[in-house]
């Protein structure tokens, strides 16, 4: 994998194995970066040996043309959306959402296909804005999914162990 060790930030859709994923990448400047995935960070660090340090555990990661290998696996990989901009902290201060979030109209969606593993919240308590509500599991990966909007929880539509697909309503909030 190509890095750019330039400080800065961008962010882009993954497509891997035919599921999206939202990213955020923020550089320190060196070969450092903070990678967001639908509001998980890592740090990650590329190696010259080839290998990729995520949060310290070492992987031995290709890019070939529009596959990706870690180790004997082989997936299917695309890219798509890749912009450079300011750093994460300056997006936050002008308003903008986390993956998992809506644009303020009180709704939990699912960030992408999965299943609910936990769901943290039930109908009648008060959130605080930020707060996790729920995790969604998909491809061995947790995403704790966050209410954008301090509240009453309105209603709950899913329950552990339940699929659901991508942009499905978990938790409205009023």
């Amino acid at each position: 994998m190509t890095t750019d060790s330039r400080k800065g930030a961008g962010e882009f859709t993954i497509t891997l194995d035919g599921v999206d994923y939202a990213v955020e990448a923020e550089g320190d400047g060196c070969a450092r970066w903070t990678i967001t995935v639908n509001g998980r960070s890592f740090v990650v660090e590329p190696r010259e040996d080839g290998r990729v340090l995520v949060d310290g555990i070492a992987y031995d990661v290709a890019l070939e043309d529009d596959t990706v290998r870690e180790g004997e696996a082989s997936y299917p990989f695309q890219v798509s959306g890749l912009r450079m901009g300011a750093p994460r902290s300056e997006r936050a201060a002008r308003g903008s959402t986390s993956p998992g979030r809506t644009a303020g109209d009180g709704a939990v969606v699912a960030i992408m296909p999965g299943q609910i593993t936990r769901v943290l919240v039930e109908e009648g308590v008060h959130v605080e804005e930020g707060e996790p509500v729920c995790v969604l599991e998909a491809m061995k990966m947790e995403n704790e999914l966050r209410t954008d909007r301090a509240g009453v929880v309105k209603a709950v539509h899913v329950s552990a162990g339940q699929d659901v697909e991508k942009d499905a309503v978990l938790i409205e909030i009023e």
